[in-house]
């Protein structure tokens, strides 16, 4: 039976005398203490699109070639599966843009999930290109030079972004790296507060636009992405050309309407969080969600704390491998930025995590140590 956090925390005075929760119990208590509030999730959305619509306003005022060519930003990550855990503070953003010729994605034979943009038409923009084999190919480093120089340009110019309810933002420019250029907006008024964007150059094809050579996907009508991206695989070649492909609204139908599942996900954030385990990044945890229920591993009616222990089990076995597949192709691999010592570390706590978890479910019992050692957290 269902009981709310608030009510659990008032039966438990002193945390060395408190009673032991069964497993429901205190599943549902860290999915409290993780949960965003309405009045959070809603202010910080409203501060948030503020931003970003003078963000860009700047830079297209800056450089009147990315005004034309701005389709939008299309919101990914944790915020559009709506799996956050704590603040609804960052933001994931692919930028789109439009180039006035035409654009083809072309599978990269020796490189599973990325391709490279073949241009061709009168009006190609010379200045983000490259030339090979008389062919003209979308530069992946120039693409990210020319946003990198805009950011650079506007960031001193957002001092005072200002926002419903008095609030107003200065911005920062933190990182301009490989993939995503990072943003900071705080809370000049309240310093504490702050939210991080991660601007993500884009470009936006139709579902009828997907190599032939990649997988089928059965909502593979709805639109993906090409981002730049290198190569990540152990002694690639750094080429410029390279774009990796992304489709969140593909991989979104798979926990839509599937709120355990999602439970469950941010369960597993939490746990990795309070365990130390920064490398295992969020689309790794994400991967491991959209594999399990793929291959029927996970059933998503469970209760939560039962769908984190098959997860778990997932990831465990997917690290002691080596390899954890890319959703979109399942013959790239997503733990590849981890080194063998990392894995063999991560699969080590995890496994002393999974038997402590399981040591709960099959007593029907959590006590404050347990949540301690697994979550992080006291009652």
């Amino acid at each position: 039976m269902y009981v709310h956090a608030s009510v659990i925390m008032q039966r438990f005075v002193d945390y060395h005398n408190a009673e032991p929760l069964s497993f429901g119990e205190g599943i549902e208590f860290v999915l409290d203490r993780i949960s965003i509030e309405p009045e959070d999730r809603q202010t910080f959305k409203e501060d948030a699109q503020q931003i970003e619509n003078e963000f860009i306003r700047a830079i297209s005022r800056l450089d009147p070639f990315f005004a034309s060519a701005f389709r939008g930003l299309a919101l990914t990550g944790s915020n559009l599966d709506d799996v956050r855990i704590n603040l609804p503070d960052e933001f994931d953003l692919l930028t789109t843009v439009q180039l006035p010729c035409e654009v083809e994605p072309i599978s990269v034979k020796d490189h599973r999930s990325y391709v490279c943009l073949r241009v061709s038409g009168s009006n190609i923009p010379h200045h983000l290109v490259n030339v090979e084999d008389g062919e003209y190919y979308i530069s992946r480093r120039k693409v990210q030079s020319w946003f990198r120089d805009n950011i650079n340009e506007v960031i001193p110019q957002l001092n005072n972004i200002r926002c419903e309810g008095g609030r107003s933002y200065e911005l920062k420019n933190i990182t301009g790296g490989h993939i995503a250029h990072t943003i900071k907006a705080t809370c000049l008024s309240d310093p504490g507060r702050k939210i991080c964007f991660d601007f993500v150059p884009a470009f936006k094809f139709a579902g009828s636009e997907w190599p032939r050579v990649f997988p089928r996907f059965s909502d593979g009508h709805r639109s993906w992405y090409a981002t730049p991206c290198k190569y990540r695989y152990p002694g690639a070649v750094d080429d410029p050309l390279s774009f990796i492909v992304c489709a969140p609204y593909w991989e979104r139908m798979v926990l839509s309407k599937k709120q355990n599942l999602k439970d469950g996900l941010r369960l597993m954030k939490a746990l990795r969080d309070a365990n130390d385990m920064p490398m295992i990044f969020s689309y790794t945890i994400k991967s491991v969600f959209l594999n399990a229920t793929n291959k029927k591993m996970i059933n998503w009616n469970q209760s939560p704390g039962r769908i984190l222990i098959r997860a778990l089990v997932y990831l465990a076995m997917s690290l002691r491998r080596g390899f954890l597949p890319f959703y979109l192709m399942p013959d790239a691999n997503v733990l590849e930025a981890l080194s063998v010592d990392q894995r063999r570390d991560y699969s080590s706590r995890l496994c002393r995590i999974l038997r402590r978890l399981i040591k709960c479910r099959d007593r029907d019992c959590m006590y404050p140590d347990d949540m301690e050692f697994i979550f992080g957290m006291r009652y």
